[in-house]
């Protein structure tokens, strides 16, 4: 069984303007209806030789984008499971890069700070969750690459080596391909 876990292409919008938090708050929903930029593209001879695998996928445009420009199909199953871990949007009186904010509001999070939005230990086990739904996939699949976020995939690789598999390669990268086995 083989488990591909892969970062979505850079987004279009995906700029680093200073901005306050009314304007984060714009940048994260423009940020989470973008498709991948014409400038990012993926390395086509590595994801050729995962062509025939079952393709699943974040219900993300970036994500669903990416799946198409990768492995040259729609996914075969999109789903929100496979979401990003919440950008959370605090109103705190700053001007911040749109990064900035991303990690900063990211802390307060982790720390536990509520919001109007899914909270850490929430998306932790929607991860695990994840991990899971991967694990049965590929029971009958056998291969899987999964098109999905960062910060997401590093907890779904967390969940899968405590169900047994056996990480061959890492990135949390645009385009980062981790391999897991069992």
């Amino acid at each position: 069984m083989r488990i591909v876990l892969v970062r979505h292409g850079k987004p279009i919008n995906a700029n680093n303007n200073k901005l306050n938090a009314s304007g984060f708050a714009n940048w994260v929903r423009r940020y989470n209806h973008s498709v991948v930029s014409p400038h990012s593209q993926p390395d086509h001879q590595l994801f050729q030789s995962f062509s025939e695998y079952f393709a699943v996928s974040s219900d993300l445009p970036r994500a669903v984008h990416s799946c198409q420009l990768a492995v040259s199909k729609f996914p075969e199953l999109e789903s929100s499971v496979f979401r990003e871990m919440e950008i959370p949007r605090y109103r705190l009186p700053f001007h911040l890069n749109a990064w900035t904010w991303v990690y900063f509001n990211r802390a307060l999070w982790m720390l536990g700070v509520k919001g109007s939005f899914e909270s850490y230990v929430q998306a932790k086990a929607r991860a695990k969750l994840g991990a899971k739904k991967l694990i049965d996939l590929a029971s009958e699949k056998q291969n899987i690459i999964v098109f999905s976020h960062g910060y997401l995939n590093l907890h779904m690789r967390n969940a899968l080596r405590q169900y047994g598999f056996k990480q061959l390669t890492k990135s949390n990268d645009y385009w980062g391909v981790s391999i897991l086995e069992k």
